[in-house]
């Protein structure tokens, strides 16, 4: 049985870094039932891996092949449809979330459990997913994309999810597949946090980067 924590080989690259999924890449609704229960614990601890908090209510979950394919099967587990159209719908859908090897994709969450605390603070933090960055000793700063598939239309209207793009150059990537030690932050003057990135956890991330061509 394959595991939710392990993509397959049809979609990879030659590097091994899968960059896009296809329907062979899932498994069917039916089946994937108990495949989900078989790994949820596996799948748990992967996600934990490729966490982060950022402050003290945001969390980043940095997203790859394995995340994605889960959450597509979720939405299809709930849909309860195997039609090819709707399969496919879902693997576009979710496309733009999976990293190519230039780049970290990873989900927001502003975590803020309290109503009244959410009503007053989620605009500001809203605001503050557009000045997250990525510091890489010795390099600029990678300020991230935010919200690209929404254009404009997000800034005014609040939000606790967010999704980020980490575009990092040659220079940025080689660091980071160097050992380079790396910072996480915020730059926005209501949410100005940062925290180094835990050798562990840059590790599982730098999977998902290639080494610039020479």
């Amino acid at each position: 049985m394959r595991s939710d924590t392990t993509p397959t080989a049809g979609s990879r690259r030659r590097d091994g870094l899968v960059t896009r999924l296809t329907a062979a890449d899932l498994l069917p609704s039916h089946a994937d039932r108990g495949a989900r229960l078989a790994h949820r614990q596996s799948l748990i601890r992967h996600r934990r891996e490729r966490s982060m908090a950022l402050g003290p209510n945001m969390r980043l979950h940095f997203e790859d092949a394995s995340t994605i394919r889960h959450q597509i099967q979720e939405v299809l587990r709930i849909e309860g449809s195997d039609d090819p159209a709707a399969v496919q719908h879902q693997i576009d859908t979710y496309a733009p979330l999976l990293p190519d090897g230039t780049n970290w994709k990873a989900t927001l969450m502003i975590e803020l459990p309290d109503a009244e605390e959410r009503r007053r603070v989620l605009p500001a933090l809203s605001e503050a997913a557009h000045h997250i960055y990525v510091d890489i000793v010795g390099l600029p700063r990678s300020v991230a994309h935010a919200n690209e598939d929404q254009a404009d239309r997000h800034l005014g209207r609040p939000s606790g999810v967010h999704f980020l793009r980490f575009q990092l150059p040659p220079v940025a990537r080689l660091a980071l597949l160097s050992g380079a030690a790396t910072t996480l932050g915020c730059a926005h003057e209501r949410y100005a946090f940062c925290h180094r990135i835990a050798a562990a956890t840059l590790e599982r991330l730098c999977r998902d980067l290639t080494a610039p061509m020479n």
